[in-house]
């Protein structure tokens, strides 16, 4: 996480998941595979954690930490994602 992104909380998290599931709300102790939660949506939700908190986390910590209270817990445990290089970088000009 770096200051330009917010710390992982359940509300952020919680609204994560309510945009990604298409709910009105979410229980903090609810699985989100049990809330309908795909394999392609784990995927939406590890890159909405790099994008929003900046932080680098796989579909594995997903099932292994399936509730917001789990996630934000092993959120506040993981590795700042990666930057990623520009578009342009080491472009030729000719």
């Amino acid at each position: 996480m770096s200051p330009a992104h917010p710390a992982p909380t359940p509300d952020l998290l919680r609204a994560i998941w309510c945009e990604l599931l298409g709910l009105d709300r979410v229980d903090d102790e609810a699985s989100f595979f049990t809330l309908s939660g795909s394999s392609v949506d784990a995927l939406r939700l590890v890159d909405r954690v790099r994008t929003t908190f900046g932080l680098a986390i796989s579909v594995r910590t997903v099932i292994e930490a399936p509730t917001v209270t789990q996630l934000v817990e092993a959120l506040r445990q993981a590795p700042p994602a990666p930057t990623r290089p520009s578009l342009t970088q080491g472009r030729h000009t000719e």
